[in-house]
């Protein structure tokens, strides 16, 4: 039965993590997953400010809930669908978008990274880091030793066992 009552947990952290967001304009938060890597890696805190829709611009990284979780991807751009507009986002690591998320899914948008003890801007996605991004994304192995090297790297980087996180970036 411990499924059940994490479940439930992830639930309420969820809940009351929008609730914060849109009661007071800002939340941080951990980030896990790999679909943002090189840009964003999992353990790194981030800076979410609530916005709307309009207020996001193309190349910037947005918080939206779907389905009870939480994704941090990156607007490709707004697209209209079912007469209504929509984002357009993908993980920079995924080779796919998502489907278009709508301005009730919408959270906010991610305005920085602490890195350690480092403050920064979310990385813009360069050719570069997409290509990466998909070598990670597709290669098992190369993203266990880029993981085991940041960790190696940066000791107060988290390390996530590469076989029991999913693909999307979701926080803890």
């Amino acid at each position: 039965m411990p499924a059940a009552s994490d479940s439930s947990r992830n639930l309420c952290k969820h809940n009351l993590a929008v609730e914060v967001l849109r009661t007071t304009g800002t939340l941080r938060l951990t980030a896990f997953g790999y679909s943002m890597l090189p840009a964003l890696w999992p353990g790194e805190v981030l800076t979410v400010k609530a916005k709307s829709l309009d207020q996001i611009e193309r190349g910037e990284v947005v918080l939206f809930a779907r389905e009870g979780r939480f994704f941090i991807h990156r607007n490709l751009g707004p697209t209209k669908t079912h007469c209504e507009l929509r984002l357009l986002t993908r993980g920079d690591a995924m080779p796919h978008p998502d489907e278009p998320v709508t301005a009730d899914e919408l959270l906010g948008k991610i305005e920085g990274v602490e890195r350690g003890a480092r403050q920064m801007a979310v990385p813009a996605c360069t050719v570069v880091r997409r290509c990466v991004g998909l070598l990670l994304a597709y290669s098992c192995r190369a993203r266990s030793l880029a993981l085991r090297w940041r960790a190696w790297r940066s000791p107060t980087a988290q390390t996530i066992q590469p076989d029991v996180v999913s693909d999307q970036l979701w926080v803890r």
